[in-house]
């Protein structure tokens, strides 16, 4: 008997799953139905974040006292119509509050979620392996800068990313649909790995400045300009390790 096919995952259920509301099982599910469809993994990425940042926004305003003039208006109504009239206010908070949550910041687009996909591929696929990692060997990272350089159709450089205590240790060529791709790595002193994706045919008019793409290993941020798209992915570092390390890739590139 063929397993029962996952049921389609909506949009209630996302937020559920946002808002750790979810049975083990569905959960389950969930992050299935996310490993194979990298939109809404992004989409649950940026929702998370603004969930973050409003709750570190709003969150010292419950601690402040209720405004006396408030407080004076609630105690005038009468006992039985109370309760009702401070659920509503908190009901109506609470629909202010998650519209607010559902807001996204930024929105990747169709193209810059597949960049995403690809590079989390390409990291999970090379990132893991001990014996060839890279296609080059030690000193001749200047020769395989040139040739990529070539492949790509760009000036292909490794970001000094020492003061991450990151190393460059190589890179190889990626197939794309378009164009070549390029996959360069970093390890740090305990064995952690990073990657960094160039993709020449997801470039865009506008830069789009460092963007957070994926929570779950490997965690991903990107960016976009008018020659490349470029994805820092790692499974070994946190979220915000990796973004220190995307920025400094990104003020040495964009600069």
């Amino acid at each position: 008997m063929n397993p029962a096919r996952p049921l389609p995952v909506g949009e209630a259920e996302l937020h559920a799953y946002i808002d750790n509301q979810l049975s083990q099982d569905r959960r389950a599910a969930v992050e299935a139905w996310l490993a194979a469809h990298p939109e809404d993994a992004v989409r649950v990425a940026a929702y998370r974040r603004l969930a973050v940042q409003w709750r570190a926004a709003y969150e010292p305003v419950l601690t402040e006292p209720m405004p006396r003039e408030l407080a004076a208006i609630l105690l005038k109504r009468p006992p039985s119509r109370l309760p009702r009239r401070v659920a509503m206010v908190a009901g109506v908070g609470a629909v202010i509050g998650a519209w607010a949550l559902l807001q996204p910041k930024h929105v990747p687009s169709a193209a810059a979620s597949e960049m995403v996909r690809r590079a989390a591929i390409a990291h999970a696929v090379y990132a893991a392996d001990v014996e060839h990692p890279v296609e080059t060997g030690p000193g001749a990272n200047a020769q395989l800068l040139a040739w990529l350089s070539e492949r790509l159709g760009m000036k292909v450089d490794a970001p000094d990313l020492g003061a991450a205590g990151l190393s460059f240790i190589g890179g190889r060529l990626l197939p794309g649909d378009k164009a070549a791709a390029a996959l360069l790595m970093y390890e740090g002193p305990n064995g952690q790995r990073v990657t960094f994706y160039w993709g020449p045919e997801f470039k865009q008019v506008q830069e789009t400045g460092v963007q957070f793409a994926r929570r779950d290993p490997p965690r991903v941020y990107y960016w976009l300009d008018d020659e490349c798209g470029y994805a820092v992915a790692s499974s070994d570092l946190s979220a915000h390790e990796l973004q220190l390390v995307a920025r400094l890739a990104h003020d040495q590139l964009e600069k």
